[in-house]
């Protein structure tokens, strides 16, 4: 994952080779995005994830025509977005681990332009995927240019959690390339939070 911009909390933890996205400090907010901007028409987007001491907030798979150095709020804004003022011209897909609005403390979801990555989402509990467990979590996602899906499978217990979305990314970002990356975020109470492998492909 070298040729990234790091940005606020967020560092390489160079022990285990892995992206740190919030360290387990309070009211962090992180980002990491590639430097150069790649196509997003339609794209594979694989990586693995483990969140450790995990209580909040979350993070996002971000993609974002803002630059390399975007980074949003802490807390509930998961170093994404807030009441519209996070990384504009942007589609993220949350990873939540508190309820800050009634969304669950285990959901997920798919915003835009930084909105409040809070509600409407999808509360993941029922099909065993718990974001809280430290296990390693595989994510899957396809995009063919009108609908973004995404598979997450925790790689202990096999649990899985698939959704899609019906979204016009190059649209919504406002180009046919831009900066992929990811944000997270933590507030009065924190989580570390690590991207382990990334792929994207077209």
């Amino acid at each position: 994952m070298t040729g990234m911009q790091l940005n606020g909390s967020a560092s390489w933890n160079q022990t285990a080779s892995r992206l740190r996205l919030t360290d387990g400090g309070s009211n962090e907010a992180g980002s990491a995005f590639w430097t150069t901007p790649v196509n997003i028409q339609s794209f594979t987007n694989n990586f693995t994830f483990q969140l450790t001491n995990a209580n909040a907030d979350g993070f996002t798979f971000t993609i974002q025509n803002v630059g390399a150095t975007a980074v949003g709020p802490a807390g509930g804004g998961l170093g994404y977005g807030y009441g519209g003022t996070g990384i504009a011209s942007s589609i993220a897909v949350k990873f939540d681990l508190y309820s800050n609005a009634g969304e669950g403390s285990d959901s997920t979801g798919e915003y835009a332009d930084g909105a409040t990555p809070t509600l409407p989402a999808e509360d993941m509990t029922s099909s065993g995927v718990n974001l809280h467990s430290g296990d390693i979590m595989n994510v899957q996602m396809s995009y063919n240019g009108t609908t973004l899906a995404m598979t997450i499978t925790d790689t202990v217990t096999n649990a899985s959690f698939s959704t899609s979305w019906t979204v016009n990314i190059p649209a919504t970002v406002g180009a046919n390339t831009a900066y992929v990356g990811f944000t997270g975020g933590s507030g009065g109470e924190t989580a570390t939070q690590e991207i382990l492998t990334w792929s994207l492909s077209n």
